[in-house]
This record gives C-alpha cells, structure tokens and sequence, in this order.
C-alpha cells in the first residue's frame, strides 16, 4: 500500500517516477472498464438469446 501510503515504502515515494505510478493506473482502469464491457456484452447476448 505503498502507493496510499508513501510512509510504508522504505524508499519513499520519489522512487517511482509520478508517470510511471499514473500509467499503472490507467492501465488499471482500463483493463477494468474492458472488463465490464465483456461482462455487459455477454449479459446482453444471454439475455437476447
């Protein structure tokens, strides 16, 4: 939780570069939101079916 809290990293916070924390974050919220578009998709297949 080093991300939440920069105090549990022994490092510090300095020792990820800010773009690298922020694309792991997109890249986070953007396998979610295809994920839940699968999800949707396949509801809306079963559902017509």
């Amino acid at each position: 939780m080093a991300i939440i809290d920069p105090q549990l990293d022994p490092h510090g916070a300095d020792s990820v570069p800010l773009w690298k924390r922020l694309g792991w974050m997109v890249a986070i919220w953007l396998g979610s939101v295809l994920a839940l578009g699968v999800v949707a998709a396949v509801l809306r297949m079963w559902l017509k079916g």
